[in-house]
């Protein structure tokens, strides 16, 4: 199946636990990692709109049915980036970093680590 979609805040909480367990994830043991801010229903609720999204895949030959990624986390961080670039900043990275810039939001540090990267890709051209 495709992906289609994008994913939810909640869904994205859903997926991480599972990108970090690796290896596929049943429905008690992802409850067990949620801890109690979900319910039953409510999590399988979630593990359905995954699958039918194309994010998650179950096998059904095991009780409890065994949920894995069918995407990496750096696939969804980098589709959910450009995304945001796009809506945002008008497909514009060079917009964005600058609001970042003007507005504060880098401390030092970023600003060396940036600085340096600007000068590897001036270096490449």
């Amino acid at each position: 199946m495709e992906k289609s979609g994008k994913i939810t805040e909640s869904e994205w909480q859903v997926m991480e636990v599972i990108w970090e367990r690796g290896m596929g994830i049943t429905q008690p043991e992802l409850m067990n990692k949620l801890g109690d801010r979900w319910n039953k229903n409510t999590v399988h609720t979630f593990l359905k709109r995954l699958c039918d999204k194309g994010f998650l895949a179950v096998e059904k030959e095991e009780t409890p049915h065994r949920y894995r990624a069918l995407i990496d986390r750096e696939s969804c961080v980098k589709e959910e980036r450009q995304s945001f670039v796009e809506r945002v900043y008008q497909g514009s990275v060079g917009r964005m970093v600058a609001s970042f810039v003007r507005d504060g939001e880098l401390s030092g540090k970023e600003v060396s680590e940036l600085r340096k990267l600007l000068e590897e890709l001036e270096g490449k051209e």
